[in-house]
């Protein structure tokens, strides 16, 4: 590495590693040629910077074969983001709105649109201002175009997720190489974390790819690139900040304070972030939107947003959760699952080849963890932000790194462990008959552990081809057909897994399953919940429900004169009580039963009571629901004489 460089020399630079190049030139047939050309070779260097191209006395690396087929990069191009496009479009429109969040999201949208105000959120008819709009507002287009559906809802993060694979692809081969920008883009389609929240119908998809955006015009700004790279940077972190906050800021901030003072600490040209005028554009956008929406709520948007969002969040767990340290270290082996089994790979690379790029990209991928390790509240997808930093350095190592002793025993071991799960899912299926009520989530167990094998499936595939020794060795490769057979067969397993278990949970969900009762109702009808007070309920009937959190009865509704509609959690069977069942053999709740008549104790002739049973995703357990229902208001009693 040398040291900075003056004012239009590249600053951050790379080893390259001259190996020889296999082009195979007997395949006929095109699609096959290019995957041979993918595999026998390999892959070329990195191109050069922008300014290293346009600098008398720099030097160009010396590639040690040809460059890849011009049609094969094209192909790759719109390949991988198809490919995204095709594992999060499998089970999307099925699967009801899951968890809390993506109702009220859904939900969120659909009231804006109703009232016709896009610059503040509502929810059940008041305030939601936890996340800014960014992402109501795309929800909104597709819900013009699409319908106020589950596909409509979760079109703006399956399309993100999409273009975010496609920078990936973009990011990696400028970085290190064709190879390194395929294993990147293809690891961020399938790690199961952007599996899980490239679908759902939430704030986090819009915010990582603005942040990866902001963070590669950080990388071409600090090497001299163009003035495009300046507005690209910073429309792309007011971007993030209109998606989810101030977490879009603070992630490149501390990325790159990280990179300069800890992991790199060599002197760099700030001068070209041009940061004064820079947070003059993003503040700027941002107030946009933030002075009217502060106009409007009186300064709440701030006061909740940030104060009960924001800081009361980091001190105080919002799910009464304990704080456990290593939380995020083993959180992370999960989410970035299959592809956290090649962190050996990943660690031999980094200390084969070093750079200031591969520091920048350590420096980002530990980011998350520094800011939301000492926070009270712990989630999986709070480290989302720092995932595509691993898949380029994951990158980086397919391209460089050779399997050693050790690589291949963490890659075993987190194989196993996976491979594990899987199969213990599947016999808890077959461990014990299942009564007919919980055959959906017998079927949707089936479904996760197909995720999971299809996952150790595609990992065996990309150990033998992509991360193989002899990827590009002469005497000892793997065949050509090996790597699109084997990733064909997984994306379709991974595909068929997602739309059974979106199928399977439809048919266990509690508000789908209360639409039949609420449906030919009247305008004026008072929607009550008491015990059951899931988000999901105000999305399926598009009406406002008052909500109780106790487990009340609601028997009183008996006394009101207008036409109710009341729910009523029963009964709650929890996982432990599920896995209990599964052990024990005991018999299962009783089924769903129609409307019926309430019992010769009461007077009111025209309420009808049912038991609706489902699966509640929110809780993760199975509830029995008592829903009471008076289509028409009660005729008033006459006075006793």
């Amino acid at each position: 590495m040398r040291k900075c460089p003056s004012e239009g020399k590249a600053f951050l630079s790379k080893k390259v590693v001259p190996e020889r190049c296999i082009l195979s030139r007997s395949s006929i047939d095109a699609p096959f040629k290019i995957w041979q050309d993918l595999l026998s070779r390999p892959w070329d260097s990195p191109p050069v910077s922008e300014t290293s191209a346009r600098s008398p006395d720099a030097r160009t690396p010396e590639l040690s074969g040809p460059v890849a087929p011009p049609v094969g990069t094209r192909l790759l191009f719109f390949a991988l983001p198809l490919l995204s496009l095709l594992l999060s479009l499998s089970g999307s429109s099925a699967l009801p709105l899951i968890d809390r969040d993506e109702p009220r999201f859904a939900e969120a949208t659909r009231e804006m649109g109703e009232r016709g105000e896009w610059s503040v959120p509502f929810f059940n008819g008041a305030y939601r201002l936890d996340k800014p709009p960014l992402i109501y507002w795309l929800m909104g287009v597709c819900f013009r175009i699409f319908g106020e559906n589950e596909l409509g809802a979760r079109l703006p993060s399956i399309l993100l997720t999409a273009l975010l694979c496609l920078l990936l692809f973009l990011m990696g081969r400028s970085f290190f190489g064709l190879r390194a920008g395929v294993v990147a883009a293809l690891s961020g389609a399938t790690s199961l974390q952007f599996l899980i929240h490239g679908r759902l119908a939430v704030a986090d998809m819009p915010m990582v790819a603005s942040i990866a955006l902001a963070q590669w015009a950080i990388v071409r700004l600090l090497e001299g690139g163009r003035t495009a790279w300046f507005w690209i940077l910073w429309v792309a972190l007011a971007l993030g900040f209109l998606a989810k906050g101030p977490v879009a800021w603070a992630v490149p901030l501390v990325s790159l304070l990280l990179w300069r003072f800890l992991l790199w600490r060599r002197p760099a040209p700030w001068g070209r972030l041009s940061p004064v005028r820079g947070a003059a554009v993003a503040v700027g956008i941002v107030a946009l939107w933030a002075i009217p929406a502060l106009h409007l709520t009186q300064g709440a948007f701030w006061t909740e947003g940030m104060g009960e969002h924001v800081l009361r969040r980091g001190v105080e767990a919002f799910d009464g959760r304990p704080h456990f340290w290593g939380y995020y270290l083993v959180s992370a082996l999960l989410s970035l699952f299959p592809w956290s089994a090649f962190l050996g790979w990943m660690l031999v690379s980094l200390r084969m080849n070093y750079s200031s790029r591969s520091a920048f990209l350590l420096s980002w991928f530990f980011t998350p963890f520094l800011l939301f390790t000492p926070y009270a509240t712990q989630l999986p997808h709070y480290l989302l932000p720092g995932f595509p930093a691993f898949f380029l350095l994951l990158g980086q190592a397919a391209a460089t790194a050779r399997p050693g002793r050790v690589s291949t025993t963490i890659f075993w071991s987190v194989w196993g462990a996976g491979s594990l799960v899987g199969c213990i899912a599947i016999l808890a299926t077959l461990a014990r008959p299942w009564e007919a009520h919980y055959e959906a989530l017998r079927t949707a167990l089936w479904a996760l552990s197909g995720v999971l094998l299809s996952l150790c499936l595609l990992a065996l595939v990309a150990k033998s081809t992509l991360f193989a020794a002899g990827a590009a060795s002469p005497v000892v490769r793997p065949s050509p057909l090996l790597f699109p057979i084997g990733l064909g067969l997984s994306v379709l397993a991974l595909a068929g897994s997602f739309h059974l278990l979106g199928t399977s949970l439809r048919t266990v969900e509690p508000a789908l399953a209360l639409q039949r009762l609420w449906k030919d109702l009247p305008g004026e009808t008072v929607f009550v919940a008491s015990g059951y007070t899931e988000p999901s309920l105000v999305f399926y009937s598009h009406r406002r429900w008052i909500m109780n959190s106790e487990a009340e009865s609601p028997g009183s509704l008996s006394d009101a004169t207008a036409p109710t509609f009341s729910v009523h959690l029963a009964r709650e069977s929890s996982l432990p009580d599920a896995l209990r069942w599964l052990l024990s053999g005991r018999a299962a709740i009783r089924l769903s039963t129609p409307l019926s008549p309430p019992s010769a104790q009461s007077n009111d002739v025209q309420l009808k009571t049912a038991h609706i049973e489902g699966f509640d995703s929110a809780r993760f357990s199975w509830v029995d629901l008592e829903v009471r229902v008076r289509p028409r208001p009660m005729a008033p009693q006459a006075c006793p004489r």
